[in-house]
């Protein structure tokens, strides 16, 4: 598609190939609600059952609330799942598209310029469609709840919305240093994202934080519906509000030199100075016109 930013989304439509809809707009639309799929099929299947279940071979039952209890089932598996699968997802379609499958990353990558106004709302949309298709997926695999996001009624909404930004934010700093510097070469780079994920949850477990992706709480929520929509607007506007934020950041101080908000407001203020008259030269203009009289 045409970068032009002046132009109009139809005529930039009709100005474009086939071809160049098809790997600029349908493919990555495509990657987002794959991607999406099977992130949230894969989360739901690893979060703990809510069901009592017995194991006759270790004359055993176990009920809902041990497995909650337990650190390991409970949080480190989740949050490793994540972790990992965000890893996974940056390197598979590395060669396809810039994969987001994050309304966060998405926002982040619209603030830094990697994605394009015209195609942030349907990126979102694939996104939580694909949540919600992996989450009847699971559901209907797994006969439990697809690990829905819960805040509880009585949680600390202001330590989780900081929280949320902390740690989406830094999710978020990181995707824009591989994604906007073209000369990015570190090999490790999907994985320094997928550990900053890994790092998210575990962090916000105390406090009932730890989503870092809008739509992976989505596809959930729209299945089960009911309480597991209370206070859903937390995991939007903190994660979302995390990646405006340090996506602002990188871009004023840390991106590339032809790009940094710093040295363009910079430069913009030594050509507003090289056009103002110096002290120096008012003073010879005054000389000049009392000659004159």
């Amino acid at each position: 598609m045409g970068s032009n930013s002046n132009k109009g989304i139809l005529q930039l439509y009709r100005e474009s190939s086939r071809r160049d809809i098809l790997l600029n707009v349908v493919q990555p639309l495509l990657a987002e609600f794959c991607a999406m799929i099977l992130h949230t099929f894969w989360g739901s299947m690893v979060v703990a059952t809510t069901r009592t279940i017995e194991y006759p071979a270790l004359n055993r039952t176990v009920v809902a609330e041990e497995w909650r209890a337990d650190y390991l089932v409970s949080t480190f598996m989740p949050a490793f799942q994540a972790g990992f699968a965000v890893w996974m997802f940056v390197v598979l379609f590395w060669k396809v598209c810039i994969i987001n499958f994050n309304p966060a990353i998405s926002v982040g990558f619209l603030v830094t310029g990697v994605l394009s106004p015209w195609m942030f709302v349907p990126y979102v949309v694939m996104q939580c469609l694909g949540s919600t298709l992996g989450a009847v997926i699971a559901q209907a695999v797994k006969g439990d709840d697809p690990g829905p996001f819960l805040i509880a009624d009585d949680a600390n909404i202001a330590a989780i919305l900081c929280c949320e930004i902390m740690t989406t934010g830094a999710m978020v700093f990181f995707a824009n240093m591989m994604v906007v510097d073209k000369t990015y070469d570190q090999a490790t780079g999907p994985l320094a994202i997928g550990i900053t994920v890994f790092q998210g949850i575990i962090a916000g477990k105390w406090i009932g934080a730890g989503c870092l992706n809008p739509s992976r709480a989505f596809g959930p929520a729209l299945v089960l519906g009911g309480t597991v929509w209370h206070y859903h607007w937390v995991w939007w506007v903190g994660d979302c509000l995390g990646a405006l934020l340090f996506s602002f950041v990188y871009m004023s101080f840390f991106a590339p030199a032809d790009r940094v908000w710093m040295v363009k407001l910079s430069d913009m203020f030594e050509k507003h100075n090289a056009l103002r008259p110096t002290s120096t030269n008012r003073k010879d203009d005054e000389i000049q016109r009392e000659e004159q009289l």
